[in-house]
């Protein structure tokens, strides 16, 4: 079958697919169709598509031999990282003993002070003995050596919480107007307790029973009801505001430790709660017991007493009567 080339594209054009065309000179050349249709357009911008040539072994030898060289500068340049990679310099657990040499360790001038945690303070319970010593007598020995009964209180309050005043106002020697007695500070001769209304009030220690006020707000107004009781060694003790009182008590009875007075209460008291107003006296000279007196405050001897169980009326042992 007769070809021909297409004078656009320069590839060969079979007559069955070309498209012909006469020149001026009267010439017939045979376009291929897209040629034709594109032949207004300038040929210098299309892209001159050449037919490849058939496949050789040459080429193929050639492409083959490319990428083996490819593939082994890839290798070797995979093992060029890898050796520089290995060989970096990394920390050990084991110190190189030619380091160790070259560069020798070097004990610091000036050791560190490491910061020092301060102690923890430890909370010390003092016992509440510890914080009311027992004062001299005037001949320079503790009271409760110079009045034997001091020692081995019962607390007046049976059953009671606490020991001593809940409040500084309970206190001896705190303000109370009318009072003039100067060992008793700014009035008060005394301690106040506090429990609950109506508990059995008790004697700290054995004594005989030397006054018995049952009026309600006491002789002075302010007292109420009270057992005032003297001890061997001459020590007095006042038990006052008093709800009541043991009806056999009467002055001359004899009494013993733990046994019951009367109740807590309030006669004689203006605003206050109901307490138990306790008092203690000593004779200036224990010699001479019964005559001239000093208030002393109780506390230390109230801090050192043991409570007893609750009494009542009812666990009542009555005084022992003075022998005619």
């Amino acid at each position: 079958m007769a070809t021909a080339v297409c004078p656009r594209c320069a590839r060969v054009v079979r007559l069955h697919e070309g498209r012909p065309f006469i020149t001026a000179s009267g010439d017939v050349e045979l376009w291929h169709r897209e040629c034709r249709e594109a032949r207004l357009l300038p040929t210098l911008a299309d892209p001159v598509f050449l037919a490849p040539p058939p496949p050789s072994r040459h080429k193929h030898w050639l492409i083959g031999a490319g990428a083996a060289a490819s593939a082994a500068l890839v290798v070797i340049a995979i093992t060029q990282w890898t050796w520089a990679v290995s060989t970096q310099p990394v920390a050990s657990a084991v110190p190189d003993p030619e380091v160790i040499q070259r560069e020798p360790l070097t004990v610091p001038a000036r050791t560190v002070v490491k910061e020092l945690t301060p102690p923890t303070r430890e909370r010390t319970v003092t016992a509440i003995s510890d914080q009311h010593a027992v004062p001299d007598h005037a001949s320079g020995v503790p009271l409760d050596e110079a009045f034997y009964t001091l020692r081995g209180w019962l607390h007046p309050i049976s059953g009671v919480d606490g020991l001593l005043p809940i409040t500084s106002q309970g206190g001896f020697g705190a303000e109370r107007q009318g009072i003039e007695r100067t060992e008793c500070g700014r009035g008060h001769c005394g301690v106040d307790l506090h429990g609950p209304r109506g508990r059995g009030i008790i004697a700290v220690a054995t004594g005989v029973v030397v006054r018995v006020e049952l009026r309600r707000d006491g002789g002075d107004g302010m007292s109420g009801r009270y057992v005032k009781l003297r001890h061997e060694d001459g020590s007095t003790t006042a038990y006052m505001h008093l709800d009541s009182v043991d009806n056999a008590l009467e002055p001359g009875d004899t009494v013993y430790a733990g046994q019951f007075l009367g109740t807590l209460g309030s006669t004689g008291v203006a605003a206050n709660a109901p307490h138990l107003h306790f008092a203690l006296e000593l004779p200036k000279d224990p010699d001479r017991a019964g005559e001239e007196t000093l208030f002393v405050d109780p506390a230390p001897f109230l801090a050192r007493s043991k409570i007893s169980p609750i009494v009542s009326r009812g666990d009542l042992v009555h005084a022992v009567k003075p022998a005619f």
